[in-house]
């Protein structure tokens, strides 16, 4: 994904602490309650506006990162967290990580199959036990997503941490043998035929049982 220098730069105003009350209020004028934190510094308390960051993620993704810009200072930051409403999964607040884009940061990034259709065409169950992967690497070149093709993959196959190749500047601290993926035959159920018989055999057994307790 190419990011679009101009998308990363967004104007952001200062907040004080607010009520519930004021809180709703901001949202309804298209503006997000947000912070952004960084070591040995207190918490600032700011909003941005929802739009301009959505459309910023989209063309830019997720890792980007952000030139944040209060009055004459720039903050060069990354997202942190999101946080969703559990039922609408409305964003409700954002956080941000002010960092040094010469300083190796840490960050999980998601992991993405690719060929999995090719997997499960073969009528192969294929597993995923990894969703992110913790790297660590300069700000700028931290990947949004980690592609792995997998559509080589055959039953009985795990790929692990150490079968992925990972871009250069980017190292991980997972467990070389963690297993991401890992593909086998789907389970084979029981014919409907096979358990009505079984159920007969049981519906069988049972006067015989209670013809034995007459006697």
């Amino acid at each position: 994904m190419t990011k679009t220098t101009d998308s990363l730069k967004i104007k952001i105003q200062h907040r004080e602490p607010m009520s519930k009350g004021g809180i709703k209020s901001l949202r309804k004028e298209g503006l997000l309650p947000a912070s952004i934190s960084a070591r040995g510094e207190d918490s600032l308390s700011f909003s941005i506006k929802k739009d301009e960051l959505m459309k910023s993620l989209s063309q830019n993704g997720r890792m980007a990162v952000f030139k944040l810009t209060l009055g004459r200072k720039v903050y060069n930051a990354m997202l942190k967290e999101v946080q969703y409403a559990p039922v609408t999964r409305e964003c409700l607040h954002v956080t941000f990580q002010h960092i040094d884009l010469d300083v190796e940061t840490k960050a999980d990034v998601f992991i993405k199959p690719l060929g999995r259709e090719d997997v499960l065409h073969k009528q192969l169950e294929f597993l995923q036990h990894l969703d992110t992967l913790p790297v660590t690497g300069l700000p700028g070149d931290i990947p949004n997503t980690i592609d792995i093709d997998v559509s080589h993959m055959e039953a009985g196959d795990n790929l692990t941490v150490a079968d992925v190749s990972l871009p250069e500047g980017i190292a991980t601290d997972m467990e070389p043998d963690r297993v991401i993926f890992t593909v086998s035959h789907p389970r084979i159920q029981e014919e409907p035929e096979a358990e009505a018989e079984a159920e007969g055999e049981v519906a069988a057994e049972e006067p015989a049982a209670e013809e034995a307790e007459q006697e």
